[in-house]
């Protein structure tokens, strides 16, 4: 597996912007913790997510507009199949690191010193990982 978007079909995926920029926000966000929670040897950078938020102007997405975008960030991943979730997590780096091309510096080496893969193991029966639906907020 590979952190380059040209031979990583999933990171690509990633990589391709929505036409809404608040759900291109969202989904970020949602990817990123994703793969700190999912990915052995990541975490999130308070500081760096706190910058993202700011920058993107998160805390103005509200109502209406933040449901909509949290429709279109959710739709674009319920759930990654365990083949998914591996190679994101190999490209999280790429995505996220302190070069990140999706949103630098989100997330950073953890306790181990070096990323690695799912931290769940491969179950053949459930090869899928649900996501919980982002928060609406009012």
């Amino acid at each position: 597996m590979t952190g380059d978007p040209a031979t990583n079909h999933y990171i690509a995926k990633a990589m391709k912007p929505l036409d809404n920029a608040d759900a291109q926000t969202l989904r970020v966000l949602k990817l990123a913790d994703t793969l700190a929670t999912l990915c052995s040897g990541t975490e999130l950078d308070k500081k760096a997510l706190y910058a993202f938020m700011t920058e993107t102007r998160f805390a103005d997405i509200r109502g209406k507009a933040y449901n909509e975008a949290a429709f279109l960030a959710d739709s674009t991943f319920r759930y990654f199949d365990y083949r998914a979730l591996a190679h994101l997590c190999a490209g999280s780096g790429y995505l996220f690191g302190p070069e990140g091309h999706l949103a630098p510096g989100l997330l950073r080496s953890g306790k181990t010193g070096k990323r690695g893969g799912p931290k769940m193991s491969y179950d053949s029966e459930n090869p899928f990982v649900p996501l919980p639906p982002l928060a609406r907020k009012s």
